[in-house]
């Protein structure tokens, strides 16, 4: 007869096994549409490892769209601006219009917890122009940000090549609509 391990043995749906199955399998992501509907849990944060880390909004479209003339440089500077007072380091950062993409490390739990209210407030306040005591605007970002523990070595670089093409497809929609406005700017091939 074959033994039974622990976490078999415990009760379906138990809190003694939603413990131990946490202790045994760590999480590595967190946040996004994989959490709608689910209760409370902690972001998985580790000082020694960085994290991808995604802001998706279906809002930003036209002149709320986070790579409008009028929104990019100011997100960007944000981001930087942020990171430097809650102690977290960017590595690569990518505003692909309706979502954005970073690369970071913090020092500890509290710092990337702050930066990413902060961050993520203070964008949305930006692209809709909301204002206390005037008309509520809604929900601008569609989930939790979510995040994923990132190891050092290749996955690193993997993650961190991924967003580069995130700001390589940013760069090229921006080229096609100015070509969509001015046909001109193509040259003529003969």
């Amino acid at each position: 007869m074959k033994q039974q391990k622990l976490i078999e043995s415990l009760q379906e749906g138990s809190k003694e096994k939603f413990k131990l199955k946490a202790k045994l399998e760590p999480k590595l992501s967190h946040g996004g549409r994989e959490s709608v509907g689910k209760r409370k849990s902690a972001r998985p944060f580790s000082a020694k490892v960085s994290q991808h880390i995604v802001l998706k909004s279906k809002r930003a479209k036209g002149a709320w769209s986070l790579n409008h003339r009028k929104n990019q440089s100011k997100i960007t500077s944000m981001v930087y601006v942020y990171a430097s007072r809650f102690n977290v380091h960017v590595y690569r950062f990518a505003n692909v219009g309706n979502h954005l993409h970073l690369l970071v490390k913090a020092t500890n739990r509290k710092d990337l917890a702050d930066y990413l209210r902060v961050l993520a407030g203070r964008i949305a306040i930006t692209v809709s122009g909301a204002r206390k005591h005037i008309k509520r605007i809604g929900k601008f970002w569609d989930t939790l940000c979510w995040s994923r523990l990132v190891k050092w070595g290749k996955e690193f670089h993997l993650v961190q090549r991924y967003v580069f093409a995130n700001e390589l497809e940013a760069i090229d929609q921006k080229f096609r609509m100015m070509v969509l406005k001015n046909p001109y700017l193509i040259p003529n091939s003969s």
